[in-house]
C-alpha cells in the first residue's frame, strides 16, 4: 500500500519540540504541515500563527486513525507513545515515518514492525535528536574510519535552566536513573542509573563526573553495530546536584524520595523553579585503532535549548525522506545517515559542533 497523500503530519505538533518542526518544515519544504493533537483548541489556535501550517485532532490511542492520517504521506512524531500501535498504522498505510522519543523499550516495539513497514514502502526512521540522534551518527562515523574499535563512551551534560517538556522529565526520573540491562563486551550486564561515575572533559565545563543513564543511543548501537562496549553517562551542570542525586542512590534513598514527592510534583517542581544554564552538551569519544595505532575519536554537540536542537535533527530527517527515495523498513539515523548534513544544520543554528582525534598513546 502506498501513503494515500504527501502532507507532513506532526504528531504533537504545539508541544515543545513540535511547534520549532512545524515552524521550520513550514518555511522548508512545499508540502502541507500539519500540526495534529489531542486538543482541537490548541492545534488550530496553534496553526494560526504560522502561514502553511493546518490543525488536526488527533489521538494516538484512538482505535481508528483512518481519518487522521488522511493524504499523509509523512509523520513526525513529536511525544511518547504508549507502544508501536500508532506507528504500526502509519506503516500499514505506506507512511515515512519519523520519531524522536529516547525510550528504547518503545523503539524496540517499533521495530518489531519491520515487517509491515518493509512491506507497504514505509521508511521509518528512529533515535532522531541529539541523544540518541547525533551521538549515534557520530559513533557510526567515528567506527567507520577506524579499523578497529574497542569501545565508545556518550556522556550528555543537561543545562537545570532548560525548559524540558513532561515527557523528558518524566522519562528521566522513572526511566534514566532507573535499573537497565547493557551490553558490554558481548555480554548483558545488569546496570544501576546514577552508578559507576567516570571524570569526562566536557567542552566550556571541564572535568565533570558523569554517572551511568539508561539512554536508548548505548542500547541502539549495541544492537545495529558490532562495538563491544558502548556506555552512556549522565550529568547535569551543577555539580551539587549530580552529586546530591548520585549520593541519594548510593544510599538507597533515591527510589523513596522519588515515590513520596511524585512524579507529576516533581514534573511541576522542574517546570516552575528553573536554575543554572540552559545550554546541553552531548559528547562522544570511540576508542581503538588506525594504521596499526591507538586512536580515539571525540565529537560533540552543546549550545542552548536542546529541543530546538532535537527538532532541527528531526526536520533535516524529514526533509531528507521528502526529497529523496529511501529503503523501507524500520531504520536507526546512523543506519541511513552519515552526521555531514545534520552537523551543518546545527552549524546553521548556532550550535557548536567540534572534532578532536588524537593517536598513538591513549589513556
Amino acid at each position: 500500500m502506498t501513503a494515500t497523500g504527501d502532507a507532513i503530519l506532526v504528531v504533537g505538533g504545539y508541544g515543545t519540540i513540535g511547534r520549532t518542526v512545524c515552524n521550520e518544515l513550514a518555511n522548508s519544504v512545499s508540502e502541507e504541515v500539519i500540526a495534529a493533537g489531542r486538543s482541537p483548541e490548541k492545534a488550530h489556535r496553534f496553526a494560526d500563527t504560522i502561514a502553511g501550517v493546518n490543525a488536526r485532532t488527533l489521538d494516538v490511542n484512538e482505535e481508528s486513525f483512518d481519518e487522521s492520517l488522511a493524504g499523509v504521506g509523512t509523520v513526525v512524531m513529536c511525544l511518547d507513545a504508549a507502544d508501536a500501535t500508532f506507528a504500526r498504522s502509519c506503516f500499514e498505510r505506506g507512511i515515512d515515518y519519523v520519531d524522536i522519543s529516547p525510550d528504547d523499550s518503545l523503539l524496540r516495539d517499533i521495530e518489531t514492525a519491520d515487517g509491515i513497514a518493509r512491506k507497504n514502502g514505509s521508511t521509518a526512521v528512529l533515535s532522531v535528536g541529539l541523544s540518541p540522534g547525533m551521538t549515534n551518527l557520530f559513533v557510526s562515523d567515528a567506527a567507520a574510519e577506524l579499523d578497529t574499535v574497542d569501545r565508545a563512551d556518550i556522556t550528555l551534560l543537561l543545562g537545570l535552566g532548560e525548559a524540558f517538556g513532561p515527557d523528558t522529565i518524566k522519562w528521566t526520573v522513572e526511566d534514566a536513573f532507573g535499573r537497565f540491562s547493557v551490553q558490554n563486551s558481548e555480554q548483558s550486564i545488569s546496570v544501576t542509573g546514577l552508578t559507576e561515575p567516570r571524570m569526562v572533559r566536557i567542552p566550556e565545563w571541564g572535568r565533570r563526573r558523569a554517572y551511568r543513564a539508561n539512554l536508548a543511543d548505548q542500547q541502539v548501537l549495541a544492537r545495529t553495530t558490532d562495538i563491544p562496549t558502548v556506555e552512556s553517562r549522565l550529568c547535569y551542570d551543577s555539580r551539587v546536584v549530580t552529586r546530591y542525586l548520585a549520593a541519594l542512590r548510593r544510599t538507597g534513598l533515591f527510589q523513596p524520595v522519588v515515590s513520596m514527592l511524585g512524579v507529576n510534583i516533581i514534573v511541576k517542581l522542574a517546570d516552575t523553579l528553573p536554575v543554572g544554564s540552559d545550554e546541553s552538551v552531548i559528547k562522544t569519544a570511540v576508542r581503538g585503532s588506525k594504521n596499526g595505532r591507538l586512536s580515539r575519536i571525540e565529537q560533540w554537540v552543546r549550545g542552548p535549548d536542546q529541543a530546538r536542537a532535537t527538532a532541527l535533527v528531526a526536520v533535516q530527517v524529514t526533509s531528507e525522506l521528502v526529497g529523496s527515495s529511501q529503503p523501507a523498513g524500520v531504520l536507526h539515523i546512523q543506519e541511513l545517515f552519515d552526521s555531514s548534513p545534520f552537523v551543518e544544520t546545527l552549524l546553521e543554528g548556532n550550535y557548536e559542533v567540534g572534532r578532536t582525534q588524537q593517536q598513538g598513546r591513549v589513556s
